[in-house]
């Protein structure tokens, strides 16, 4: 089990911006206006907080923790602003924390990758997309579910995973 003291600090970073950056990835899939996009900014954030009490993976703990402490802010620069460039860019970021953790603590790495695809799914559904005024639209929309699908198969694993 590791953490946080077996990482360097840029490889800390880029675990702990991870999670956060699963749940950004859904949100720029599907721009759901600003109250769709707070409430899934706030899923998010939630669920990293209460992964942080109800897990006993070391790992996952140690980066709920630090997410949890920083006010769930990560730590980005230099992201593209056209949305698919932003989608792609998100997604090598997300692999490279993966590859970070694989390397480091193998048999850690699998629940990781779960952790941040449920992350994901949880920020999808937190808000209707379509409809009016909450009423109608659907619950997780096609570029979201997209979104999950593609996150999914780059770290080589079922979107239903999560």
């Amino acid at each position: 089990m590791s953490n946080q003291s077996n990482y360097t600090a840029e490889e800390w970073k880029t675990i702990t911006n991870a999670p956060i950056l699963a749940g950004l990835l859904v949100s720029v899939s599907d721009l759901s206006g600003p109250i769709g996009m707070l409430k899934e900014a706030v899923s998010v954030i939630k669920s990293v907080t209460e992964t942080a009490g109800s897990t006993s993976q070391e790992l996952i703990k140690s980066v709920a923790e630090s997410i949890k402490s920083s006010g769930g802010k990560p730590e980005i620069t230099d992201l593209p602003k056209d949305r698919t460039a932003l989608g792609a860019a998100l997604i090598d970021r997300i692999k490279l924390a993966v590859g970070v953790v694989a390397r480091k603590s193998p048999q850690e790495a699998d629940e990781y990758k779960r952790w941040i695809l449920s992350l994901a799914r949880k920020t999808a559904e937190a808000s209707k997309e379509g409809g009016f005024l909450g009423i109608g639209g659907t619950l997780v929309s096609d570029e979201e579910s997209s979104a999950l699908n593609t996150l999914a198969n780059e770290l080589g694993m079922s979107a239903r995973s999560a």
